[in-house]
């Protein structure tokens, strides 16, 4: 098999607030390669009209967040619809939350719950995480504590630190948690008035989440601003993700790295990640696959688990560092072992083709498997291949067929074939 090289994107914020005792769910359908993300619009777009469901996926991605073109919810809605009709199981996570937020279509909790549920029931982590938020809030189906719980814990099985959160908080004695939420948010904006920097960075984030208060992102800016400016260093990660993405500012990739440099000089994880990412595409700064190096260091370091996997990917391809097929291993696996799927594809890669590791078809199995059942389409692929020619596992024509469907109906090409 070729190997994929699967990196990790820039990712937005996840965080519980100790006021709601809710997580704050920026953005959960950031999934794409870097690849993907930094890929020319045109053959996305030719191959997505061609009906190829992982384009469709990417297109849609790419209008989500404008990047290659104007950015347009109504687009974005359009194109996910069509790959997850085919199945493409991030698509239908994504699709959700479009329906969630009520963006590019009306609001609509019960559509969003549904298609979460279809990635969640595919393995899907983050649909799982999302269909454990309207459980538990109560959005689109019938609130359940319990039923909260089951998909959280899906979730946090595969190393969902979101969910791994919520566990907690739903495991929290009811009389620690605040009774009267409209009282907690009164209070909360004197204290932010007051200057407390802290309470400036949570009410930033319930305007952000329209918790307790009308969403509104120019508010959660503002916030998030005051206790930025002062250090507090939650703020300065999450305002740098306002300002990457374009959220109640005009995106500007220039304050995003600013504001991410504070963060991650205060030795924040999340930070130090994307900054990684700025380094070595380019953006708000000049590229420099060394500095890359470094903050993926330090982040992979703290069990960053997406620096984790591209130090990997820097250590197997010799970028910014001197090509290293046994440390690009052990970063691979430490990312893996966390549940990252794409760290987990190119484990399996390494253990097949014999790099930095003996070769290991059986080793390469169990981890492409792992991969493959939290959606990832190309896993599914070599799953396929492999149960095809009885390599790391006893051959098997009837479960080849099935994974070489799933990768088809995913948009994997040349599975169609097979």
């Amino acid at each position: 098999m070729c190997a994929f090289h699967r990196e990790r994107v820039i990712i937005m914020p996840t965080f519980k607030t100790s006021i709601i005792h809710k997580i704050l769910i920026l953005s959960l359908s950031l999934g794409l390669t870097f690849s993907a993300v930094a890929a020319d619009f045109s053959p996305t777009q030719t191959l997505a009209e061609q009906g190829v469901a992982d384009s469709q996926y990417r297109l849609g991605f790419k209008y989500y967040i404008g990047k290659g073109v104007e950015q347009d919810y109504a687009k974005a809605f359009e194109w996910y619809l069509k790959a997850a009709n085919q199945g493409n199981v991030e698509a239908q996570n994504n699709l959700g939350e479009l329906y969630d937020k009520g963006k590019g279509v009306e609001q609509d909790s019960a559509k969003a719950f549904e298609w979460y549920l279809k990635a969640a029931e595919k393995g899907n982590a983050k649909g799982q995480f999302n269909v454990g938020a309207l459980y538990h809030k109560g959005e689109g189906v019938e609130q359940s504590d319990s039923k909260a719980i089951e998909w959280y814990s899906k979730s946090a099985s595969q190393g969902n630190e979101g969910a791994k959160n919520n566990l907690q908080l739903l495991n929290l004695n009811k009389e620690n948690r605040p009774q009267n939420p409209a009282k907690t948010i009164e209070w909360l904006t004197k204290a932010a008035n007051e200057g407390d920097a802290n309470a400036q960075f949570e009410l930033g984030v319930l305007y952000h989440e329209g918790d307790g208060v009308t969403q509104d992102y120019s508010k959660a800016v503002e916030w998030l601003t005051k206790a930025a400016d002062q250090g507090q260093v939650k703020a300065q990660y999450v305002l740098g993700a306002m300002y990457y993405f374009g959220r109640g500012v005009e995106q500007d990739y220039t304050k995003a790295r600013e504001w991410w440099q504070q963060s991650a000089d205060q030795g924040y994880d999340e930070a130090q990640y994307n900054l990684g990412v700025m380094y070595s595409h380019g953006e708000g700064v000049a590229q420099s696959h060394s500095k890359a190096f470094e903050w993926y260091q330090k982040a992979a370091k703290q069990g960053q688990v997406d620096a984790q996997n591209n130090l990997g990917v820097m250590y197997e391809n010799g970028s910014g560092i001197t090509k290293d097929y046994v440390k690009a291993f052990e970063w691979y696996q430490k990312s893996a072992s966390q549940g990252l799927s794409e760290a987990q594809y190119n484990l399996a890669w390494m253990f097949e083709n014999g790099y930095g590791v003996k070769k290991d078809y059986k080793q390469a199995f169990n981890w492409y498997l792992k991969a493959a059942k939290q959606g990832d389409a190309m896993a599914a692929y070599v799953i396929g291949t492999m149960y095809n020619y009885g390599r790391g596992v006893a051959q098997d024509k009837s479960q080849a067929d099935i994974w070489l469907n799933q990768a088809c109906g995913n948009g994997v090409e040349m599975s169609c074939n097979q």
